[in-house]
């Protein structure tokens, strides 16, 4: 599969070890699992930004940016394997109303300090 040159947004859940789980994608390193494992382990691949809520919402979230005009879908099941949704990677069309988005809905932008400062 081949992405455009652009930005992304993956919606994904860490059902309950939320730092174990942001430490794992972001090592080079590991085996291969998830569908946002085959996406980082290309090389021009970057995290640029983590954002969290300290609710589930990962489906509610993935619906929001389905119905978007500023979000485009990339490929139906991608890391949406374990639920009903179309997908949960996006590309984004418009950063700025994306982050408005997330914030709307209750998410956090994660800085890059502490225990992300690799990302």
């Amino acid at each position: 599969m081949s992405f455009k040159k652009g930005n992304y947004i993956y919606i994904g859940s860490a059902k309950g070890c939320l730092e174990t789980r942001l430490q794992r994608h972001l090592r080079k390193e590991k085996k291969m699992f998830w569908h946002i494992d085959y996406l980082l382990e290309n090389k021009k691949a970057k995290i640029l930004q983590i954002w969290t809520v300290d609710k589930k919402m990962e489906c509610q979230t993935a619906e929001v940016f389905c119905q978007d005009p500023t979000t485009e879908i990339i490929k139906k099941g991608f890391g949406s394997s374990d639920c009903k949704c179309l997908t949960h990677l996006f590309f984004i069309k418009d950063k700025k109303k994306t982050e408005k988005i997330l914030e709307e809905i209750g998410f956090l932008k994660r800085t890059k300090s502490g225990s992300y400062d690799n990302f």
